[in-house]
């Protein structure tokens, strides 16, 4: 009987499927024209405070990636973090272990840049909002909703 179980099992999973698949109008988003607003906690570009910052280096040492370097300015005493999104992974290391909050996670993630020079920031460059491209350009945004017979659905959202 253990092996019907697991052939009921496989079957009722396949139906699911392809019950979502023919009831639901679509899976993915026109992007652009629409961006799906992130959950809360999502892991995307890094903000760092200036006015927030220690200085203490502790973002630097965590990062696995070694994506944060600590930059000192001539004739300034202390040294501020600076960012490269080349080596970033997105951890969050840096931000949880930020004793003063001066790291923080956005929910922008679908930044495009032009060159690897545009990858660095430091200090300055790096105390800066981000701000989705699509976003500025009017797209609407859209949040993701599960439902019982159509599977994911997109719903308008904040």
């Amino acid at each position: 009987m253990g092996a019907l179980d697991g052939l009921w099992g496989h079957l009722v999973a396949i139906a699911t499927g392809l019950r979502y698949l023919v009831a639901s109008k679509r899976m993915t988003v026109h992007y652009p024209e629409y961006v799906i607003r992130p959950r809360d906690g999502y892991r995307g570009m890094i903000r760092w405070h200036k006015d927030k910052c220690i200085s203490c280096s502790l973002c630097a040492r965590i990062c696995p990636a070694s994506a944060i370097k600590m930059y000192r300015k001539p004739g300034e005493k202390k040294a501020y973090p600076g960012i490269n999104y080349q080596r970033c992974i997105f951890c969050g290391f840096c931000v949880d272990i930020c004793p003063a909050d001066a790291l923080e996670h956005t929910v922008v993630h679908d930044i495009a840049f032009a060159s690897l020079d545009e990858h660095f920031y430091i200090a300055e460059d790096f105390d800066r909002d981000w701000e989705s491209p699509a976003v500025a350009e009017g797209a609407s945004r859209v949040r993701v909703e599960f439902d019982e017979r159509r599977g994911l659905v997109h719903v308008p959202g904040d």
